[in-house]
């Protein structure tokens, strides 16, 4: 019972609606929800938050539900996925975690529905997203391989091989985010994880400022040429995104690359 008696027209709640009235208006009304519906795809998910977030944070508590979906269907018990979840938490939520923290894992699971039509498998992508930047240290070069050596060990039990092999392969690709296998899950995984990248120029900068703080041990005449070799490195590629959903943002993200390195560079 609608006590306003409003009436739905193409996804619209239009209060006291008569159907004849609001005929000549659908095709208007048609477009103007598919604008909004391109405008949105064009603006990445992108998350970012402060370390230390409380565990029923909202964001917070969309990935732990999602966790918990994908331990029910891996055969995981209660009590394990418990425990699991709690390591994966606190990994991630570390005062150092300025931006490799609980919500990167999240900006990627919800980019994972802009590739629906590729039929990913989600239990690969999503427990690379868990796993992949599970161990995270500035003074490590190493983050990758310890991270995937993780994962092998803790999904073996619950894993078929092709697909634990695929995870494990996926998270170490993730070092110069060059694909080491030729599965959808690892282009779009790599595209995700580099979201960032295309942001809008305000998220970029706080993002820039966020990686910079995980480097704080390190003062500016070491941090900084490391880092243009970062840019370089992507800017000298012939493309830093592999999937078509993620080319429409290549010009974006080239342009916050060399904005960053201007910086860097004049400073």
């Amino acid at each position: 019972m609608n006590p306003n008696n409003n009436r739905e027209i193409e996804g619209f709640d239009l209060a006291y609606a008569k159907a004849f009235l609001w005929f000549p208006l659908l095709p208007i009304l048609k477009a103007i929800r598919i604008y909004f519906y391109f405008y949105n795809m064009n603006k990445l998910p992108i998350h970012l938050s402060t370390p230390r977030v409380k565990s029923n944070e909202a964001f917070v508590v969309f990935l732990k539900n999602k966790f918990s979906v994908l331990t029910n269907n891996q055969l995981v018990s209660h009590s394990e996925g418990e425990q699991l979840w709690q390591e994966i938490f606190m990994a991630h939520n570390g005062a150092s975690r300025a931006y490799h923290n609980l919500s990167h894992l999240y900006s990627i699971l919800q980019i994972f529905d802009q590739f629906q039509d590729l039929k990913l498998d989600r239990t690969i992508y999503y427990w690379t997203t868990f796993f992949h930047d599970y161990i995270y240290k500035a003074t490590r070069k190493d983050n990758e391989a310890k991270s995937a050596a993780l994962a092998k060990q803790v999904l073996t039990p619950f894993l078929p091989p092709k697909q634990l092999e695929a995870i494990i392969t996926i998270i170490k690709s993730t070092a110069q985010h060059q694909p080491l296998i030729d599965i959808p899950e690892q282009y779009s995984f790599l595209d995700a994880d580099l979201a960032i990248l295309a942001s809008d120029e305000k998220v970029y900068d706080i993002y820039v400022a966020a990686i910079r703080e995980e480097y704080r041990i390190y003062p500016d005449f070491l941090y900084r040429p490391g880092r243009k070799k970062v840019l370089e490195h992507f800017l000298e590629r012939d493309q830093i995104y592999y999937t078509s959903i993620f080319q429409v943002y290549e010009e974006k993200a080239r342009a916050n690359l060399k904005r960053e390195l201007l910086g860097l560079s004049t400073r």
